[in-house]
């Protein structure tokens, strides 16, 4: 018989930039299946200025890439104790924002999400609980939970976030036919937000990643 029981936890998060009252907006990046905050975050050097901090998450599994030994990899969840790793997923992220708080992150910055591939689902249970508000919310390599978007309230949450779904041309685990499938049904069940896309496949793309946040950083400018 399997017993379950709470203990507690550490968990890392990465940061690219610096805390300082400056801050004008701060960037909640979600990495993807088998990756770790520390490299993932170096993606967004795109971004890195004075005005702009970068936080990574990292999944709570940790395992090695190669057999028993190799490169240290990590993923948000599996389907093992799947409800229990999203509940203790928000919890970590929870206590992550808050310890910015505790740090001297400004209330008035502006906050922006991005979760790639596996790491979108996971970023946007989060943001479908959070109080804050959040300026640009995007799911890249990935769809949004259906335990998101099918829940009124959550919904809701999340529509009031500037949704961006992002797939790369050639993203070879995303069909073009299911990425129009999806966006129909998007459609049809209430969810607000815009496509984009770029000449690339399962990856970030940089000149993307700098336009989001220079509309996260003017809100005056158009997507």
């Amino acid at each position: 018989m399997d017993n379950l029981i709470e203990v507690p936890t550490t968990r890392r998060y990465s940061t690219l930039g610096c805390r300082s009252k400056n801050i004008k907006a701060v960037w909640f990046v979600f990495h993807g299946y088998g990756m770790r905050s520390d490299t993932f975050i170096q993606e967004f050097d795109c971004i890195n200025d004075e005005q702009t901090l970068v936080v990574a998450p990292e999944g709570m599994h940790r395992y090695y890439g190669k057999g028993t030994n190799g490169a240290v990899r990590a993923n948000w969840m599996t389907s093992d104790l799947r409800e229990y790793d999203i509940v203790n997923n928000i919890e970590f992220l929870n206590c992550v924002i808050q310890d910015l708080y505790d740090k001297g992150i400004s209330n008035d910055v502006q906050f922006g999400v991005l979760g790639f591939s596996q790491g979108a689902p996971t970023a946007f249970r989060w943001v479908s609980q959070l109080k804050v508000e959040i300026g640009c919310l995007v799911a890249w390599g990935s769809d949004i939970p259906k335990d998101v978007y099918l829940d009124n309230i959550k919904r809701l949450k999340i529509n009031q976030s500037k949704i961006k779904l992002v797939i790369g041309s050639s993203d070879e685990y995303i069909s073009s036919e299911k990425v129009d499938d999806y966006i129909m049904e998007m459609h049809e069940q209430g969810v607000e937000f815009d496509f984009h896309t770029f000449e690339g496949g399962h990856n970030l793309h940089a000149e993307t990643i700098r336009y989001f946040h220079a509309r996260l950083m003017d809100d005056g400018l158009e997507y």
